[in-house]
């Protein structure tokens, strides 16, 4: 039931990239131009794009083919989906600084 579950939420998320934002994303792999931004996520949202461009691939295809994890697959969908591209590309704020080691 829990495998099941997972794959249904994630066809929630469908990836639809407009062409601007796949000229982005395939320049940002090779480069890695973006602040923050891993060549895993934007290779995670090309291989899911299901548009005319796009390839249309599963999440365990991408799971295999991108050594990742079926979570960080989940949750770019989520992040692209919910927030756009630039969400999924720039990091996250830290809500609270981060608190120095005490050595």
């Amino acid at each position: 039931m829990n495998g099941l579950r997972k794959a249904i939420s994630v066809k929630r998320y469908v990836v639809r990239l407009s062409g601007e934002e796949r000229e982005r994303l395939e320049a940002l792999i090779p480069q890695r131009q973006e602040p923050g931004a891993t060549a895993g996520e934007g290779a995670d949202l090309l291989k899911a794009d299901i548009s005319r461009a796009g390839e249309g691939w599963s999440d365990s295809r991408i799971v295999k083919a991108l050594e990742t994890s079926l979570s960080m697959v989940y949750r770019v969908r989520k992040q692209l989906v919910e927030r756009a591209l630039k969400a999924v590309l720039s990091r996250k704020q830290r809500a609270a600084p981060a608190v120095a080691r005490n050595i």
